[in-house]
C-alpha cells in the first residue's frame, strides 16, 4: 500500500464515520445509537478499502506497434544550367557629363519558369536588358577617373541572380571590367592636376590675404599697437623698441593711408647721439656739391647776362674787335680785383699800367670810339 492509497483509506473511513453522527442528529437519536453505527460504518468501509487495494491487478497485453517503413523524399526538380551572352565596351553614363565608362561582363540567364511554355521569342535579349538597366543606375553615381572602385560595386550588385521584371527569365553578370577611353583618361588626369594647382594657389592667396589683413588691420593699425607687436617678438630689446618707434610709425602711416601722428613725429628724425651712417655722410656731401654748383651757375649766368646786356646798351658786338678787347681787359681787372694780395695790383717800378691791360692798352686807343648808341659819349 502506497502513500496514496493510505490516505484514501483514511479519508474513506472519517467520512464513513461522520455520516451516522450525522444523521443521528438530524433524526434524533439517542448518543449511544450515534457512536454504535458511526463504528460500524468506520469498521465497514474500511474492510471494504482494504480488500480492493490488496486485490491483484490483472495485467493487460502489451501494445503492439507496427512499424512502417519512411517515405521515400521527393527528389528536388532538376534545375536549367545558365546561359551566357557576352556584352563588351557599352557606354554607360558617368557622374561627369560627356565622360563614359566602357562597360564589359558576362551575361548569365535561364528561364524562370522551366516547365512553362515561352512567351517571350529572345529571352537574351531580356536578360541583356535587366543587366545593363541595373548597370547604368549605378553607374551614373560613379567618377569616371575611379574605374576600380566602379568595377568592384558593379561586381557585387550585379552578381546576385534577380528575375527580370516580366519574371521570365532569371539573370546575373559576372567577370565586369569598367575603363574610360585613353583620351578621356589624360583629360581627367589633367584636371586633377590643374584642380589640385589650382586649389593650392588659392590656398597660398587666401594665405596672404589672412596675413595683410592681420598685419594691416592689426599690427599696422596704429603706431601704438606696430610698437607692441615689434616689443612682444623682441621682450629684452627695448632700446631697440624705441629706436624704431619712427619707423613702425611712417610704415602704420603708409599702411593706412595717412599721415604720421603729431605725437610720433619727433621720433621721425635720427636720434641724439646716433652715429651716422657713412653712406649717409657721402651723400649729403653730393647733394651740398650739387647745391653749390647750382648756385654758382646762376650766379655765373646772371653776371653774363648783365655783361651782354651792358655791351647792348653801349651798343658794343662780342664778335667785334673793339668788343673782344673789352670783354679781354674786363676779365683782367676781375682776376686782379679778385686776388688776396692788393700788392699783386699795384703798378711797380718794373710794371706799367699797360702790362695791366694786357698789353693792348694801345690797341684800344687806336681804336676808334663808338659812334651814338654805339659807345660812351665821353667822361
Amino acid at each position: 500500500m502506497n502513500h496514496r492509497n493510505r490516505a484514501q483509506l483514511f479519508l474513506a473511513v472519517v467520512v464513513g464515520g461522520l455520516l451516522p453522527i450525522y444523521a443521528g442528529w438530524k433524526l434524533g437519536w439517542p448518543i449511544w445509537l450515534w457512536f454504535l453505527v458511526s463504528a460500524a460504518s468506520m469498521a465497514l468501509v474500511g474492510l471494504f478499502l482494504m480488500a480492493r487495494v490488496t486485490q491483484p491487478a490483472v495485467s493487460e497485453p502489451p501494445v503492439q506497434y507496427s512499424v512502417e517503413p519512411p517515405l521515400p523524399r521527393p527528389e528536388p526538380p532538376t534545375e536549367l544550367p545558365f546561359n551566357e551572352t557576352r556584352l563588351d565596351d557599352l557606354a554607360l553614363p558617368s557622374c561627369l557629363p560627356d565622360y563614359d565608362l566602357r562597360f564589359s561582363a558576362t551575361v548569365r540567364w535561364r528561364p524562370s519558369r522551366p516547365h512553362q511554355a515561352y512567351v517571350h521569342a529572345n529571352l537574351a535579349a531580356a536578360a541583356v536588358d535587366t543587366v545593363v538597366a541595373r548597370a547604368r543606375q549605378l553607374a551614373a553615381g560613379e567618377h569616371p577617373g575611379r574605374t576600380d572602385l566602379a568595377a568592384y560595386r558593379l561586381n557585387g550588385a550585379l552578381g546576385t541572380p534577380v528575375n527580370d521584371s516580366s519574371g521570365l527569365v532569371t539573370v546575373m553578370a559576372v567577370a565586369v571590367m569598367v575603363t574610360v577611353t585613353e583620351e578621356d583618361r589624360v583629360r581627367l588626369e589633367n584636371l586633377a592636376s590643374l584642380r589640385k594647382t589650382e586649389d593650392a594657389w588659392e590656398q597660398q592667396r587666401q594665405h596672404e590675404r589672412n596675413r595683410c589683413a592681420y598685419v594691416g588691420g592689426e599690427v599696422l593699425k596704429s603706431p601704438g599697437s606696430a610698437v607692441v607687436w615689434w616689443l612682444s617678438r623682441h621682450e629684452d630689446e627695448i632700446e631697440q623698441a624705441v629706436s624704431l618707434i619712427g619707423p613702425l610709425a611712417e610704415l602704420s602711416a603708409a599702411a593706412n593711408d595717412a599721415e604720421v601722428p603729431e605725437v610720433f613725429r619727433p621720433y621721425l628724425g635720427r636720434r641724439p647721439g646716433e652715429a651716422e651712417d657713412p653712406v649717409d655722410v657721402e651723400y649729403a656731401d653730393l647733394l651740398r656739391q650739387e647745391q653749390e654748383a647750382a648756385t654758382r651757375v646762376d650766379t655765373e649766368d646772371s653776371a653774363a647776362r648783365r655783361i651782354m646786356e651792358l655791351m647792348d646798351e653801349l651798343g658794343v658786338s662780342p664778335d667785334s674787335d673793339r668788343g673782344k678787347v673789352w670783354l679781354h681787359r674786363l676779365g683782367r681787372a676781375t682776376q686782379e680785383a679778385m686776388r688776396d694780395d692788393p700788392e699783386d695790383v699795384r703798378p711797380g717800378p718794373d710794371r706799367s699800367e699797360g702790362d695791366l691791360d694786357g698789353g693792348l692798352g694801345s690797341e684800344w686807343d687806336d681804336a676808334t670810339p663808338p659812334r651814338g648808341n654805339e659807345g660812351p659819349t665821353g667822361d
